[in-house]
This record gives structure tokens, C-alpha cells and sequence, in this order.
């Protein structure tokens, strides 16, 4: 109960995102038992992060520029490479999973976890071995952090091209809650 009550006081969005995370996270538990705490988890992360992100974009330019500010936009981009790192394992796994036939999916989940995992792909080799994503030549091979007023944390990965950790979380829970759906109605 107490852990409960943790969570909820961790993420506090109005629009009951970690409850999405917490429904969603049954499906791939599914597939692998453990990957239900790891999906709860990454979606606590991922309203507290939201949460900072909103509350740094309310600062004006005295506040933003502190030392204290500083030190927690240090925190919110080292918990979003985190964060990235453990996303794009757990889509990594359910791609292989369904490449390889160890797990169902319809063959339109199954396209858009490989893109998924592109997408991530594309963010998640700069990051973590400071090289070019093979499938994209003429990116850079550091990925560099920015901060967007839409998006919050985001990395500049080739000329004009931009992941946001934001974008990635709404299109991996968009997903998960998806296949939910699915599997919901399969049952019915």
C-alpha cells in the first residue's frame, strides 16, 4: 500500500498518465514477467520527467540560469539517457521476440515496434557509444542535448533533426496501449 502511494505522489499529471504506463504494462508482462516492473518503472520516469520539464519551462531567465537549476537539468538529462537506454531494451527485446516467433504479435505491431526500435536506434547509438547509427550515415556521432519548450529534453542528431525523449515515450506507451487494446478484444 505504502508503494502505492509512493508512485502516486512520484507522478502527479492530471491526465492519469501513469495509470496508462501501469494498464499497459500488463501486455508486456505477457511476454516476459519481468518487463511489467521495468514498463512501470520507465513510466514513473517518464512523468517525472515530464513534470520537470514543465515546471523548467514556467522559469523565467534568472530562475533557469542558477546553479540549483543547473544541477537539476544535469539530473532530468542524466535520468532521460537513462531512461532511453532502458526504453529502447525493452522495444529491442519485443522486436526480437517477434522476429524471431518466441512471441504473437499482429503483423502491424510487429512493423511498428521495428520502427519503433529504428526510431530509438537513431537516438540510443550516439548516446551510448558516441557513433553514427549505422542505418544513418550522415548523422552526427554525438548526440547533443537541447532543451525544447514543446518537448522538453531533446538530442540534435543530424542537421535538422531532433529526438526528444517526449516523443519517443508517447510513441512507445502509445504502442503498448495499443497492443492492450488488442489483446483486450482478441479475449472478447
Amino acid at each position: 500500500r505504502n508503494g502505492i502511494g509512493l508512485v502516486r505522489s512520484y507522478c502527479t499529471m492530471p491526465d492519469d498518465r501513469f495509470q496508462r504506463w501501469v494498464d499497459a504494462s500488463s501486455v508486456a508482462g505477457a511476454i516476459e514477467p519481468s518487463m511489467t516492473a521495468l514498463v512501470q518503472g520507465l513510466g514513473r520516469f517518464d512523468c517525472h520527467l515530464i513534470e520537470e520539464d514543465s515546471r523548467f519551462t514556467a522559469l523565467n531567465q534568472e530562475q533557469s540560469s542558477s546553479t540549483q537549476e543547473s544541477t537539476r537539468v544535469a539530473d532530468r538529462l542524466a535520468l532521460s539517457y537513462f531512461w532511453v537506454l532502458a526504453a529502447y531494451e525493452l522495444v529491442r527485446t519485443l522486436d526480437q521476440r517477434w522476429r524471431t516467433g518466441a512471441t504473437t504479435l499482429p503483423d502491424e505491431s510487429g512493423n511498428r515496434v521495428t520502427a519503433l526500435k529504428r526510431r530509438m536506434e537513431r537516438l540510443r547509438i550516439p548516446l551510448a557509444k558516441t557513433e553514427t547509427a549505422r542505418r544513418f550515415p550522415i548523422d552526427h556521432a554525438m548526440a547533443y542535448p537541447t532543451i525544447s519548450r514543446d518537448f522538453g529534453l531533446a538530442w540534435h542528431v543530424a542537421q535538422d533533426t531532433y529526438i526528444s525523449r517526449r516523443e519517443l515515450s508517447d510513441q512507445l506507451l502509445d504502442f503498448l496501449a495499443d497492443l492492450k487494446k488488442r489483446q483486450t478484444q482478441k479475449k472478447t
